[in-house]
Formats: structure tokens, C-alpha cells, sequence
């Protein structure tokens, strides 16, 4: 596995927040990417197309993938029904994660077809890109169903002022920002927050959303500088489906260390201290139906935040 290559859109961002010298630490730093993707319950995967941004989400009882490791090259064998939502002529990039154990990676490669005898074969996803994130803003949620699913079975196009519309983006603690580099290679991030972090202003047309303090690498937040298109995934819990806002973002840096910042991990006062803003000025907005299997939450877990020890922030 190469080192993470960091674009100038990510630079920019690192330098405002100076978190260059962090960043460069983290970018040999894979971490615990197969095991991650053994054990998620979520993957959502994503591929530019012409412009666009398709996007799909495999949920489920774990394993959803079978895992190949060998030392930090790992490589995932996705089901073959994938290629119906994305595209196999293009990188694809994603997360695979397990908001109840608050686990996550990001993932990148050149999907292949493998064909097998007897079998309608699979598609191996060679990782090009493999790191894992910290363990902060997820709420815990368990996938319904024993069941794999591949989603959504149904896009919708409607106003972003639909009432269902309105009402996930309000009530939505879960979402996915969708970007991509100036390569063309998609990318996924989890967003999360308490009911309310998503902002819908109808007077404006816009989505918009505090970015919290991370770990200082700044990759979707540096895509977005360098190509400005997005889209932004809502989750939907109780019915799997999820709402898709597209358009285009801009990202405003807030917070800026005094002192140069080495370390991945910053304890706060704040559960939820500001990094930056994000804003997409809306083009499209539409409901997936059953993007993912329903999802329900895990009773006496507390979603983790900067407010927490950084030993409990780290992947573990």
C-alpha cells in the first residue's frame, strides 16, 4: 500500500487548519481496514460517471464482503449486482462501517469481474486507498434483517421541499458525503450529529452543516475545494430508505490550531466543537427507497464524541 497522496484541495485545508504535520503523519498509517470491512453491517460504495456520482449501499449481517489481507494490501470480493448501481469502467471509492461497534474505514480501488465455475462470480476490489477513521459522531444503529441487501431498488426525483424530504433531513442523525478527487476517484465520509445538524434553508436552496474537529487529514473537505460537486445521503432508520441531495459544495475553514497540529486526536470541552461550514447549494434532491435495510438503534450506547478521552476516539 502506497502512502496517502494528498491533492492541493487537501493541502489548502490542512494549511488554514494547520494540521499539515498530522496529516502527513496519518498518510501511512492504514490501521485495521480488513477487519473493519469483515465486520460492517453498511458499505456504501460510489463511482463518478460523466460528471455524476452514482452511488449504492450493501447492508446486512456481517460479513457483507470476503476480505483478503496481506499486510496492508487488502483487497474485497463485492457481490456482482453492485456493477447494476455503479460502474466497473471506474475507480470506486467508500466506507465500510459498524456504527454500533463505532467502526469505520475508507476504501478505494479498480473494481475487476471474477468469474468462478458454477457461480454468476463477484467483484474483487483491490485497495488503492485504505485507512480507517476515528471512532467519534456515530450514532450506534444495527442493520435489521438477516438478509444481505443491495440498494436503493427505487430513485425518486422530487422537490427538496417534499414533506418526507423535510422531514428525514430534520429528524436524520446518519448521512454520507459523496465527493470525488480531481482524478475522478469517489469518495464517502460519514457525517453525523444529533437530530438537527442537517440545516435545509428553502429561502436559499441549500443543505448546510458544521463540520466537527477530526483528524486533520481533510479529504472530502479537500475534494470539495478542488472539485465542488457532492452529494450529501441522508439516512432514513426506521424505513431504509434515504434522502440524496446533489449539488455544488463549498467549504468554509473556522478553526485554526495556534500551534502546529501533530496529533490525529483532540479531546474538547465541546462534544461538538466546529471545524468548519459546509454548504451545498441545491440542484437535485430525491427519496431512495430502501437504500439500506431498516436500520435500529443499540440501547445503552452513547455515541461517542470529542468530548471523550482521546483513547476512546481511536480505532480500537
Amino acid at each position: 500500500m502506497q502512502p496517502f497522496h494528498y491533492h492541493d484541495g487537501q493541502r489548502d485545508v490542512q494549511r488554514e487548519a494547520n494540521s499539515v504535520a498530522g496529516a502527513d503523519k496519518l498518510s501511512t498509517w492504514v490501521g485495521p481496514v480488513a477487519a473493519y470491512a469483515a465486520e460492517a453491517d453498511l458499505i456504501v460504495l460510489a463511482s463518478l460517471v460523466a460528471g455524476d456520482l452514482r452511488i449504492a449501499a450493501l447492508s446486512g449481517p456481517a460479513p457483507l464482503v470476503s476480505v483478503t489481507a496481506h499486510g496492508d494490501d487488502i483487497s474485497l470480493s463485492l457481490p456482482r449486482e453492485l456493477e447494476e448501481h455503479l460502474t466497473i469502467d471506474a475507480p470506486w471509492g467508500g466506507i465500510v462501517i459498524n456504527p454500533a461497534t463505532a467502526r469505520r474505514s475508507r476504501i478505494a480501488g479498480t473494481p475487476t469481474r471474477t468469474d468462478s465455475a458454477g457461480t454468476d462470480g463477484s467483484i474483487t476490489l483491490p485497495c488503492r486507498v485504505a485507512f480507517t477513521n476515528c471512532r467519534k459522531y456515530m450514532t450506534p444503529t444495527s442493520s435489521v434483517g438477516n438478509a444481505r441487501h443491495i440498494g436503493a431498488v427505487a430513485e425518486t426525483e422530487c422537490s427538496a421541499t417534499d414533506a418526507w424530504i423535510a422531514n428525514a433531513l430534520l429528524h436524520a442523525e446518519t448521512a454520507f458525503l459523496v465527493t470525488a478527487t480531481p482524478e475522478g476517484v469517489a469518495d464517502v465520509s460519514h457525517r453525523g450529529g444529533e437530530p438537527g445538524f442537517l440545516r435545509f434553508d428553502a429561502s436559499r436552496n441549500t443543505l448546510s452543516w458544521t463540520e466537527y474537529l477530526g483528524d486533520g487529514m481533510f479529504v472530502s473537505t479537500g475534494n470539495v475545494r478542488q472539485r465542488a460537486r457532492a452529494a450529501l445521503i441522508a439516512l432514513d432508520f426506521a424505513s431504509g430508505g434515504a434522502v440524496r441531495i446533489d449539488g455544488t459544495a463549498q467549504y468554509t475553514n473556522v478553526r485554526s490550531d495556534r500551534h502546529e497540529r501533530v496529533d490525529a486526536l483532540l479531546q474538547s470541552s465541546e462534544p461538538f466543537p466546529m471545524q468548519g461550514r459546509m454548504e451545498l447549494i441545491i440542484d437535485r434532491a430525491a427519496r431512495l427507497t430502501r437504500f439500506t435495510l431498516p436500520r435500529a438503534r443499540v440501547a445503552r450506547r452513547a455515541r461517542i464524541s470529542s468530548a471523550d478521552s482521546t483513547a476512546v476516539q481511536h480505532p480500537q
